[in-house]
């Protein structure tokens, strides 16, 4: 004898089930997996899954609001709708289920295994809708959200905390993550949306004509010459290219390319230092200086804690000096979430400089 739809319908599932994955739903790390579903029977996993596909939202609402009511009169007035237009939703997802989900006992609405399955996933699907819902709305208004930032220059992360402490005050429901691995590449992380504001200092020309990305100014800082006060250069009222060629430099683990020193002091006036020594940490720089390893270049506002100690001495560079012009760099949209725009007039109104 043939198998009927029904059976064949069955196998087909059971055969899908053995392969899948996952199913449906993933809320707080839990997923719902169709095969780690607690049922009491294969038959009620078999009626979950195929009515599953059949229901719709309002279908969900109503199991839910019935079993919280007890009963299709109270759950009618609740969803404002009449018992009868209930009764009849109800009757065709049962009919599509071909297996009922409550039982009428003592005037109160029971349910079945089935219905208990279907619970379940209402509650989960329900809950996250709201949560969505909820979430879409704060963004929207530009009160809560995640903001992603970074910078191009290591020593900037000392300044963001108090920066980030008179934000937070304003925006309590925006979570800010300082993404350190975009460190070298800001804008390379903004234009593969991985980042939502990077601050730099760094301009190139092919930035600058790219549509993309909007370039919002901050302020300017002054890069000065860091040595030991006993170093040969401490008696100097400034420093000039030249004077770079028989020292030791002491920079960031950057390329050439980015380093301001470099591309727009030395690199014109064809000077070499006798040697460069390259240093990702801010501290580490700092100590080697103190002990005479060399000198470094940096900027005037970074520097500034370590001068306590008066081991140090700061000499600006020959005119036309050196400064840098910070931006805030963006991906150029219509609609900017309010709290980004709040961080970069944030940025502005306390500048590091």
């Amino acid at each position: 004898m043939g198998l009927s739809n029904e059976q064949k319908s069955k196998s087909a599932f059971y055969s899908f089930r053995a392969n899948l994955t996952d199913f449906l739903l993933y809320k707080d790390k839990n997923f719902l997996y169709i095969n780690q579903v607690n049922c009491y029977n294969n038959n009620d996993e078999y009626y979950s899954y195929k009515a599953l596909g059949l229901m719709e939202i309002r279908h969900l609402k109503l199991v839910k609001t019935v079993v919280e009511e007890g009963s299709l009169t109270n759950a009618s007035k609740r969803l404002y709708l009449t018992q009868s237009a209930l009764s009849h939703q109800l009757k065709e997802i049962e009919n599509k289920f071909g297996a009922p989900l409550f039982q009428r006992i003592n005037k109160r609405m029971v349910l079945t295994h089935v219905g208990k399955r279907v619970l379940r996933s209402a509650n989960l699907i329900l809950s996250e809708l709201q949560s969505t819902e909820n979430d879409v709305k704060r963004f929207i208004s530009g009160d809560a959200g995640v903001l992603r930032i970074s910078t191009e220059c290591y020593t900037c992360y000392h300044w963001l905390p108090s920066l980030l402490k008179s934000y937070d005050h304003h925006f309590p429901n925006v979570e800010v993550r300082i993404i350190a691995e975009a460190t070298r590449r800001p804008i390379q992380f903004l234009l593969e949306g991985k980042l939502d504001l990077a601050i730099i200092s760094c301009l190139q020309a092919d930035q600058m004509g790219d549509n993309n990305l909007s370039f919002i100014k901050l302020f300017t800082d002054e890069m000065v010459v860091v040595t030991n006060k006993h170093h040969r250069l401490a008696s100097h009222r400034t420093i000039c290219a030249e004077d770079f060629r028989n020292e030791n430099l002491i920079v960031y683990t950057a390329p050439i390319e980015v380093l301001d020193i470099f591309q727009r002091v030395l690199i014109p006036a064809s000077i070499t230092p006798k040697k460069t020594i390259r240093i990702q940490l801010t501290e580490a720089i700092i100590e080697m200086v103190k002990a005479g390893l060399g000198i470094t270049v940096m900027a005037k506002w970074a520097v500034k804690p370590y001068l306590k100690s008066r081991q140090l001495l700061t000499i600006p560079l020959a005119k036309p000096g050196l400064t840098r012009t910070w931006y805030a760099a963006i991906i150029n949209e219509k609609n900017t979430p309010h709290y980004l725009q709040c961080f970069i007039e944030h940025l502005t109104n306390h500048p590091i400089a």
